[in-house]
């Protein structure tokens, strides 16, 4: 996969740190399926004088920008994932990849709505979603609004009652089990539940730090949930990941409020290509926002439950009866503060990665 990367414009004056850029850069950054980004072929030309100031910040940016994209970890086919460094970061933070059929990711793109229905609740406000219900597996979204799209083409035709079930071709049929089963696999559970939402960045600006769920909700529960991305263009997306390591921050198990807030952990950005997933437990601290190209990175986003095992089977944990009846694909809430700490956002901790600030209206589209 070719990502190019062009931008051509002189910096007369230093600007906002979210939207320095570098000067007459013209660059191929290729992303093979076993490496990172790579910038080899970053060519850079200055048309100044050896003592100019700004010559030496222009070429200043541009190692920060090489060396930013270089640290973008490119979650590669799993098929063929040879890359330590994408092993080590699935390891590190509990993930897995997934392969996802074609004829399934052009089936949802299809039936995504044109205009998503609400906001991302944070002060940034640049991402829009559209939850489905709870109760849809993919093939309900796709055949769901399948009929929905059918009847709104044709209001005024009497013989289309809205009622009749679309066909779905023996191609997207395999894609949606090999979707089922493959999912069933990566988890090692049979029985799972999942809620899918479309989602769509309308300009970059780093999401917050932030989990899906309350904390109750994940303490009590983060055994059964996982969260999981994948993209429905050739866009691909980008999601920054953060690990939280209590024992590295200085918590005290006998007092939790005393952690070190000046003890930051810096994110990794991730790029997940088209036709993979990414699938990581819910207590995962992410952030997305990230745009590259017209369609505002259009991704799916799945939250996943598993349900308790068949009886024959190991089931996950002693659970009381109001615990199984808790409906936990309802209650996905994104939560921007410290578990101990209402008081603190968890940015304060969990800081964006060196240098990407840089990379916005250079990489990224601002």
């Amino acid at each position: 996969m070719i990502i190019t990367l062009k931008k051509s414009h002189a910096i007369d004056a230093i600007r906002d740190a979210r939207s320095e850029s570098i000067g007459s850069i013209g660059s191929t950054i290729t992303v093979d399926a076993d490496a990172p980004f790579k910038a080899d072929a970053m060519a850079t030309t200055f048309e100044c004088h050896s003592n100019d100031e700004r010559a030496a910040r222009r070429y200043n940016d541009d190692d920060a920008i090489r060396q930013s994209l270089q640290s973008i970890v490119v979650l590669n086919s799993p098929s063929n994932n040879n890359n330590p460094q994408v092993q080590s970061l699935l390891n590190k933070y509990n993930g897995h990849l997934m392969t996802i059929g074609e004829h399934l990711l052009q089936s949802l793109h299809a039936v995504a709505p044109t205009q998503l229905a609400a906001r991302v609740g944070d002060y940034n406000e640049n991402l829009f979603y559209e939850m489905q219900d709870h109760k849809k597996d993919v093939r309900s979204i796709i055949l769901d609004n399948l009929q929905v799209t059918t009847a709104a083409a044709a209001p005024n035709d009497s013989t289309n009652t809205g009622s009749s079930t679309p066909s779905l071709s023996q191609d997207l049929k395999t894609d949606i089990q090999n979707f089922e089963t493959s999912l069933r696999d990566v988890l090692k559970h049979n029985r799972l539940t999942y809620r899918g939402s479309f989602m769509r960045t309308e300009r970059t600006m780093f999401q917050p730090a932030h989990v899906d769920y309350d904390y109750p909700v994940l303490n009590e529960y983060s055994r059964k949930l996982y969260i999981a991305f994948f993209p429905l263009t050739k866009e691909g997306t980008f999601l920054q990941l953060w690990k939280d390591d209590h024992s590295s921050v200085g918590y005290d198990d006998e007092d939790c409020n005393n952690y070190d807030i000046a003890t930051t952990v810096e994110g990794t950005v991730v790029y997940i290509p088209y036709g993979n997933m990414l699938i990581v437990p819910a207590d995962t601290i992410h952030g997305g926002g990230f745009k590259r190209g017209e369609y505002g990175n259009l991704r799916f986003h799945l939250y996943i439950e598993l349900l308790e095992q068949d009886e024959n089977e190991t089931p996950i944990k002693n659970e009381t009866t109001a615990m199984k009846n808790y409906d936990l694909l309802i209650h996905p809430m994104n939560k921007y503060t410290e578990e101990y700490d209402r008081r603190r956002e968890l940015c304060e901790r969990f800081v964006d990665a060196n240098g990407l600030d840089r990379l916005i209206g250079v990489f990224f589209d601002d």
